[in-house]
């Protein structure tokens, strides 16, 4: 279990509940009693912790495992021995950032590594996180972030562009090509606030240059010579709070003004001691810059934002000569100071947590995201990948997604709806390689039934695989298998069961989750349109009361596509086929479908773009405009976190009942 005493961020306390990573209760009271006045979070002041870690470097003579944490309030430095860098031989050149919880730290040497690792504010404990490992090994790379996810851009060997980011609810990293520097380059770094990061200078060069990665969308830009540095510089550090980054090295300071994108240099805040290869923390009235070369040394300059002036501030040094240091603050880069209520030991409130996002995603090389809300769609290329169709469920924070391919495939990747990232979850790799299978769920667990192994023979398949969201794990339910073996079918249901239909049967086949058994539906609930051939490669998803099953083609025959739309109700297992006018606005297959609790929505399909729209409450279809269609795509699977009936009012969770 990960030590999460001390913060919690107000959006992922769901998250953290599910891994079994939230904390009890009585571990979260700073005073000896639930009923005393004193009760605060954090750091007992009702606030993020009032500190900044500089961490590892290089001593002069060998990399250093040390880790520093500076009290601001006090403008004190000590070391933390229980926060060492977990690696015997020490680590340099390094880069970190981080939330108001934790600060994560990646790259550097010996190696070059891609290890990525966390030290807990609360508990001023370290350890390794093997999914956050860069993408790429390397080392004199940089990396600032907000609340939500952290990036790690540049470095050697090389130089690199590359940019990584971390999202911190999964503990993932992800490359993001979008985001790639405009520059390879390294020995640089880099700041920001809540929307945007600024990466400056570096080598070779070195350079002047800026550029800015707007977290909305994962882009960079670069930012034309009014927003480069006034000079070109290399081993700079940085940091800076939610209006202003700081920019210094040697005896020069630059003033990065986030509103206007403009830089200038400002010789007040002019470091005290000229050096390099240093590293920089700070909160939202001060920055500190240590170490560095010449030396290395422990000096610590202080800057304050108010009056842009600095000072030297002795008792703040380092406690050992370092430079190539790591930094992290949870007061960096404008992160929100957290405030929570104060509980009682019987209260009952909803953390805070928003309502799962009203969203939708079809998945595939070229992704889109829907919004119910406005009935429109834009790309989202964070969550592309090559070969999703092998089934799609998920729960209210994120979507699970089979990969397609021959021979079959086990990997399963996982999309965060609050970030999204898409990235591939070992733990929760199918049993058995397989593509054409398909999925549903409800928001404890996903079932992913039949799909075939090859392209020809008898190799299709009845297994039943069940992925639980809490672990990320996936183990086979033998009790669950289909009652036919199918492929390129389809699946929906709520909250309780789930139906699986089509792949050359016109039979349903139906799952309850509490018993996780299946029994074959009598033929009431035949899909009668073509009853000697079947269909495939359809597309469904529901509400509570029914289940939506539409398009396809008869048997494997594309030429024969469909616009028909099936309609089972879940009450009496029944199945009938919706008038013209709650059909599909065109025949096509290989079609995504998911939705919210009122509407159905069905998506590309063919060589075509269009959106259709089912209203639930009249079994009527409208195709949505342009602005609503999908982008340059055919097949896609599609995943929502207001799918298959899951609640869409926030998430309430007693507090007196966490575990």
């Amino acid at each position: 279990m990960s030590d999460t005493r001390g913060t919690f961020r107000l959006k992922n306390v769901l998250s953290l509940k599910i891994k079994n990573e939230w904390v009890p209760l009585n571990q979260v009271w700073t005073s000896s009693s639930p009923s005393s006045p004193e009760i605060r979070f954090s750091d007992g002041a009702g606030q993020t912790f009032d500190n900044g870690y500089f961490i590892g470097g290089f001593t002069g003579s060998s990399p250093s495992s040390i880790i520093d944490k500076t009290t601001y309030s006090s403008d004190t430095t000590a070391r933390v021995p229980g926060a060492n860098v977990n690696t015997s031989d020490g680590c340099q050149r390094l880069a970190a950032t981080g939330n108001s919880a934790a600060g994560y730290f990646g790259g550097g040497i010996p190696g070059p590594r891609s290890t990525m690792e966390r030290v807990i504010y609360a508990s001023d404990t370290t350890a390794v996180v093997p999914g956050a490992n860069l993408s790429v090994a390397r080392n004199r790379l940089a990396a600032t972030g907000n609340s939500t996810a952290g990036y790690f851009g540049g470095g050697t060997p090389g130089p690199k562009s590359t940019m990584d980011k971390l999202s911190y609810t999964s503990d993932t990293t992800v490359a993001v090509p979008g985001a790639n520097l405009s520059v390879a380059r390294e020995r640089f770094y880099a700041t920001g606030n809540s929307t945007a990061g600024y990466f400056g200078g570096g080598n070779p060069g070195p350079l002047s240059t800026m550029d800015k990665l707007s977290y909305s969308d994962d882009t960079r830009s670069t930012l034309p010579a009014s927003g480069s540095l006034s000079s070109s510089n290399d081993s700079i550090a940085a940091t800076g709070n939610s209006t202003h980054g700081y920019f210094g090295r040697d005896a020069s300071m630059d003033k990065v003004t986030y509103a206007s994108d403009t830089t200038g240099a400002v010789p007040t805040a002019a470091l005290t001691v000229s050096r390099f290869q240093l590293s920089a923390i700070g909160n939202p009235t001060n920055g500190y810059f240590g170490g560095g070369h010449p030396g290395p040394n422990s000096v610590m300059d202080k800057i304050t934002y108010a009056s842009d002036t600095t000072a030297r501030v002795p008792g703040a040094n380092l406690s050992a000569v370092r430079r190539d240091m790591g930094a992290a603050s949870s007061k960096s880069h404008g992160n929100p100071v957290i405030n929570p209520p104060v509980p009682t030991s019987t209260s009952t409130t909803s953390n805070g947590i928003a309502s799962p996002p009203n969203t939708g995603y079809f998945v595939s090389n070229n992704s889109n995201k829907m919004s119910y809300a406005s009935d429109t769609t834009g790309a989202v290329p964070s969550v592309n990948f090559s070969s999703s169709g092998n089934g799609a469920t998920g729960n209210q924070i994120a979507g699970y997604f089979g990969q397609w391919g021959r021979p079959g495939k086990k990997i399963i990747k996982k999309l965060t709806y609050s970030f999204d990232t898409i990235e591939t979850i070992p733990s929760a790799a199918l049993s058995a390689g397989r593509y054409g299978a398909a999925a549903t769920g409800n928001t404890t667990a996903g079932y992913f039934g039949g799909g075939r192994e090859e392209y020809a023979g008898v190799t299709v398949k009845s297994i039943m695989d069940k992925i639980t969201y809490a672990s990320d794990t996936t183990v086979r339910v033998p009790g669950a298998n289909l009652i036919s073996a199918r492929s390129q079918h389809v699946a929906t249901g709520n909250q309780t069961v789930g139906y699986f239909a089509l792949g050359l049967y016109s039979t349903v086949d139906k799952i309850t989750y509490s018993t996780e058994s299946v029994v074959r539906l009598p033929a009431t609930a035949n899909f009668d349109l073509v009853p000697t051939y079947g269909r495939s490669y359809g597309g469904a998803t529901g509400n509570s009361t029914h289940g939506y099953f539409g398009g396809g083609f008869v048997g494997f025959y594309p030429t024969f596509p469909l616009s028909t739309i099936s309609k089972l109700t879940y009450s009496t297992d029944t199945t009938a086929t919706l008038p013209a006018s709650g059909c599909l606005s065109s025949a096509r297959s290989s079609l995504g479908s998911t939705g919210n609790l009122t509407h159905a929505y069905f998506g590309g399909g063919g060589n075509t773009t269009t959106m259709d729209k089912i209203s639930y409450s009249n079994d009527t279809r409208s195709t949505l405009p342009a602005s609503g269609s999908l982008t340059n795509q055919g097949e896609a699977e599609a995943s929502s976190a207001r799918s298959n009936a899951a609640p869409s009012s926030p998430i309430n969770m007693p507090l007196n009942n966490i575990v």
